[in-house]
């Protein structure tokens, strides 16, 4: 830890409230850290014209945050759609009896269809197509 200097520092009420009411967000463990912090960010604010680098690294950190919190609500999405997939098609395989020749006539059908689409098939979608077959 780096010494520190004692100096006598005037704060209202408002800004120490401020402060107390932060100190967990900034990661700060006392008051000290977080007038350090809140130095050293203003001190770089202030400086960005001579360092364009304060605000690209300042950015990428939380854009960074960011995509880590998309990628992690994408995956719990794809993983709770995976299981209702599984769910439906337990249930169907249960109650149809279709050829086992023609599943894979089935898979590559959709296969075809889903890539010929570019996006996920709905059901309304699919039934227009299966009425203008008939």
């Amino acid at each position: 830890m780096k010494n520190r200097v004692k100096t006598g520092l005037a704060l209202t009420p408002a800004h120490l409230k401020l402060c107390d009411d932060n100190l967990e967000r900034a990661g700060a463990d006392s008051r000290n850290t977080f007038v350090e912090k809140a130095i050293e960010f203003y001190a770089g604010f202030l400086n960005a014209e001579q360092n364009p680098k304060f605000f690209d690294d300042m950015f990428t950190s939380a854009a960074q945050q960011k995509m880590e919190q998309v990628g992690k609500s994408l995956g719990t999405g794809q993983y709770k759609i995976a299981v209702e997939l599984a769910k439906l098609s337990r249930l169907f395989a249960a109650y149809v009896r279709f050829p086992t020749n023609q599943l894979d006539n089935l898979h590559r059908a959709c296969a075809d269809e889903v890539k010929e689409l570019g996006s996920m098939p709905t059901f309304e979608g699919i039934y227009q197509s299966q009425q203008k077959r008939i």
